[in-house]
Order: structure tokens, then sequence, then C-alpha cells
């Protein structure tokens, strides 16, 4: 539904149906790259795949006009870039909306090989390897992977796309997880100046995703037990959007915060369980 209401550009919309244009979300547009992966890996209906095929290429093609002339992706006058409700930094060049787009292309570079789509693969692996390079050079620092390059803060979501989209080297991947890891066991949810950024709930999808490609399932587990089961044991029986929901349309029932279902399904699949 979202490639066939996409606009002209290839960019996709992010309310449907319907013409909402005012919540057309550009960062989302990275999370239906990787959904389109993520049903090609489960179901492998490649039919659909390659019907989608185009809107894909001309989406990445559309995003690729954004780079400045440091090579990093700058967001579209008109339309809105979520990142996270948490506060991070929104300054740009952004390192989340950097990194998304990154891990978006590895993705799809990923399909096209898979695909035989020699042209593709080459082409997004190469914006993908210069967009790595340049990431580095303005985000990263001292251990610390920043949102922006004023080091304004740091946060959980960029560290844990930094991994998940290999712009970290393999001798950083310890330290970062550890760090993500120890911010959501914390139970101050509070931002404060030198303090890495709480991810969302609907983020901690990418810090999930982090700790169990890096082996931290176990991790997993415990902050799902300790942040979800806040709720559970206070009564609620939906995920909220966010871990405080007294801001305007703040909502008590947010589907994107169930993902955990997922993620300890995984886990079982992993340790032979399902």
């Amino acid at each position: 539904m979202a490639a066939q209401g996409a606009y002209p550009d290839g960019i996709l919309p992010s309310v449907l149906p319907g013409e909402v244009h005012a919540y057309t979300v550009v960062d989302y547009n990275f999370v239906w790259v990787e959904l389109l992966s993520l049903y090609r890996k489960l179901s492998g209906d490649e039919e659909f795949v390659t019907a989608m095929w185009p809107a894909l290429v001309k989406m990445l093609d559309r995003f690729h006009q954004d780079l400045n002339a440091e090579g990093l992706l700058l967001s579209q006058p008109g339309r809105r870039l979520f990142l996270d409700w948490a506060p991070l930094s929104r300054n740009e060049p952004n390192a989340v909306y950097n990194l998304h787009y990154l891990l978006a292309l590895h993705s799809a570079a990923s399909m096209a090989t898979a695909r035989r789509a020699s042209g593709e693969a080459d082409c997004w692996g190469a914006r993908a390897s210069a967009l790595r390079h340049a990431a580095r050079s303005a985000f990263w620092r001292d251990g610390v992977w920043y949102d922006d390059a004023e080091r304004t803060t740091f946060s959980q979501l960029a560290a844990a796309l930094a991994l998940l989209a290999g712009a970290a080297e393999p001798g950083e991947e310890a330290g970062l997880l550890d760090a993500i890891a120890a911010r959501s066991l914390d139970s101050n949810d509070e931002a404060a100046p030198g303090k890495m950024v709480l991810a969302s709930p609907f983020m901690h999808h990418y810090i999930f995703e982090a700790l169990r490609r890096g082996g931290k399932s176990h991790y997993v587990m415990e902050i799902i037990r300790r942040r979800w089961g806040r709720w559970a044991e206070a009564g609620y029986p939906t995920t909220w959007e966010n871990w405080n929901v007294d801001f305007p349309d703040g909502s008590q029932c947010h589907a994107f915060s169930a993902h955990p279902r997922y993620h300890l399904a995984e886990i079982a699949r992993d340790r032979g369980g399902i």
C-alpha cells in the first residue's frame, strides 16, 4: 500500500490509506526497507519483492539526492523527521538519521546480492561505504557516537544503529553494547548532561536487535522484565507510546512498543525452543 501511494519523487507516505501529507515521516522509509527485507527472509516471496523493487530503487535514489558536501544525509524540507521521542539532538546532519539510512542501504544491498541484482548491489554498497566513512568522521569521537557534529547529546539509538549498520569497528562493539544495556537497566528515565539518552519503547527494537546480534540476549530479557514489567505490574494491558505519556496525544495503547514479543520469540528460537 505504501508503494502504491508513493509520492512522485519516490518517498513513501506514512499514513495509509489517506492523504496526510503533513505526516510524511522521511525516516519511516528506512523502516519500510528493513521490513521488506524481513518479509523476504521469512516468506521467500520473491514475486512480491519483485513487485516492490521499482519503489525501492526510486526511493533510495531520491534519498541519495539529499547528501551534503560532506556526504551526509539531510532531511527534506516540508517533511517530518521523527528520529525518536527521546530528547536527543535534532541538529543536522544527524547521526541517527544517517545511521538509519546506512542500515537501509545495507539491507537493500543484501537483498540485491541475494537476488543477483548486481547493479543495485554495487550501487547501494558503494553508497553505504561512503556514508559509513562520512558518519564516522562526523559523529564518532573518543568511544562515543554523538547525535550531531556539535556533540550536543549521545544516544542509545545512535550507538545501536552504528552497530547494526556496521559503522562501528569490531574492537568498539563490546563497549557500546555494555553502555547501551546499562542505560536501559538504569531505572531513571530522565535525561541529564553527559548521560546517554534513553531510547523510547519503540526504538528499543534497535537496542534489542543490537544486543541480540552481539550475543547479549540475557540483557534483552532483563530489560523487558524491568521496563515492560512496570506496565504489567501496574495493571496496564497494553504497551505505551513512550515511558511517560503526559504529552499531547500520548497513547497508552501503542502497537509499535509491543515488539518484545518478537524478540522473545527470536531468543527462544535461537535457543532451540521454537
